[in-house]
Parts: C-alpha cells; sequence; structure tokens
C-alpha cells in the first residue's frame, strides 16, 4: 500500500480532509501522566505551607479548589499556577514570590510520558501531517515540558490560551485542523466535534466523564468520541488496522 493512500485511510472520518492533514494533541493527561506535575505542586505547597504554618496538603488543596472554582468560569487564570498560588499565599497571609516555572525546571527532567507518546508525535509526521500539541496549559510551562522531553523534535507547533486567546473551547483553536487527540471529553471531544473534527480519545472514558460532572456539572453521557483507547500504546497497536481498511 503506497503512503498516500495510508494516510486517506487512515483518516477517514467525520470533517476530515483527505489532503495534508493538521492533527491537534493535547498534552497532560495523553501524552503525559497528569501526576508528573505532583512534585512540583508539592514543592510550592511545602515552601507556602512553612511560612504559613500549616500543613503543605492543606495549602496543595487550596490550591486545587482555586484550580477547580476558575476552571468552572472557563477561564484562562485556570491555568495560570503562578496566578493560583501567589492568591493561595494571600489567602493565607504569606508574602513569597512564587516562580512555577523555576520549579518546574528542577523536576521536568524527572517526568515520565505515557509509553508510545513519542512514537505516536513521529509516526503522525511519518505519514506526512503536521502535529500541534494542543493545551489548555499556559505557554511559559508547556514549552518547557514539550522541548525538556524532546516533544519538540516530532511536533510543528504549540497552542496554548494564552496564545490563541481563550481556552480549548472557541473556534480559533481549532483552525485549521481536522483531528483532536485527548483524554478530556469536554475540551478534546465535545468542543472539537462541535467545530467539525475528527476526534480520538485515549484513557479512561467513563471515569474522566465524572470528572467533567464533577468540575463543571455538564453531563456528556450522549457524546461519543469517532475512536477511544485506553492508552497511546493501545492506540498505537490499533492504527494498523484502521489502515488495513
Amino acid at each position: 500500500m503506497k503512503r498516500s493512500e495510508t494516510r486517506d485511510i487512515f483518516l477517514k472520518g467525520p470533517g476530515v480532509n483527505q489532503e495534508l492533514v493538521l492533527v491537534l494533541i493535547d498534552l497532560d493527561g495523553t501524552l503525559l501522566p497528569l501526576e508528573a506535575w505532583d512534585p512540583v505542586f508539592q514543592e510550592i505547597s511545602m515552601r507556602i505551607a512553612g511560612k504559613a504554618n500549616v500543613d503543605w496538603r492543606i495549602i496543595y488543596r487550596a490550591a486545587k479548589d482555586l484550580n477547580k472554582e476558575l476552571m468552572r468560569k472557563f477561564t484562562i487564570r485556570a491555568f495560570d499556577w503562578d496566578h493560583i498560588f501567589a492568591e493561595v499565599a494571600r489567602r493565607f497571609g504569606v508574602s513569597i514570590d512564587i516562580n512555577v516555572s523555576d520549579v518546574l525546571m528542577k523536576h521536568v527532567r524527572d517526568f515520565k510520558p505515557f509509553d508510545g507518546s513519542l512514537e505516536l508525535l513521529r509516526l503522525i509526521r511519518d505519514l506526512g501531517h503536521e502535529v500541534v500539541i494542543a493545551t489548555n496549559g499556559l505557554y511559559k510551562y508547556q514549552s518547557v515540558v514539550i522541548e525538556e522531553l524532546g516533544f519538540s523534535r516530532f511536533i510543528d507547533g504549540i497552542r496554548t490560551p494564552d496564545l490563541v486567546g481563550c481556552i480549548k473551547n472557541c473556534r480559533e483553536f481549532f483552525n485549521g485542523a481536522q483531528v483532536m487527540i485527548g483524554d478530556n471529553p469536554l475540551f478534546d471531544v465535545y468542543y472539537p466535534a462541535s467545530f467539525g473534527l475528527m476526534t480520538v480519545f485515549v484513557g479512561d472514558w467513563e471515569r474522566r466523564l465524572r470528572y467533567v460532572m464533577d468540575v463543571w456539572d455538564i453531563d456528556l453521557s450522549n457524546v461519543k468520541p469517532t475512536y477511544s483507547y485506553r492508552d497511546v500504546r493501545e492506540m498505537l497497536m490499533a492504527i494498523p488496522d484502521i489502515l488495513s481498511h
């Protein structure tokens, strides 16, 4: 089978232009475990907690609660961890300089991508398509992760809310793209599908539906991705079957 033929079969689906395709792929929770960030948030929480004379877990929980509160408002600030931790420190009466990027640089090389993540990016590029990491995380954080973990070798660009001007719920975020791969039923399936993209979900669909319900009180039980896989490795293993049909 010729390369052009495999490319067209792979990308056959609703809303997909079967020429050159722009594939958007999420970062945290898709290529990289969400828990990878825990050491960064824990260190910052411990710094604030030491000055506030409380257990670091209290600070950590306060930061997560504020993050959830802001996410419900669909604001870019929900993903600005400098702002979140500075606000939590203020609420606890602590004066401290917060620079999440500095702490991130100490830990990022210990981040472990999901098995098959780099291979996935390489495969899409090898098929002749463009790959852009599209994440709700801000550029000042995600660009560090993308560079340090080697993702930058296999992508054509990065889309973040601060660069686009909105989080992953507006048409502008998906401009020019035909495919969205990700782990969030709301941002990686519902919204991109609304704008005509083919959607590829990676992860535990039912668990992530509960997460969306918990944070936004949105029931997406009637929403379905075009394709769904348990993990990146399974998706890679399934691609040859998709190409053979």
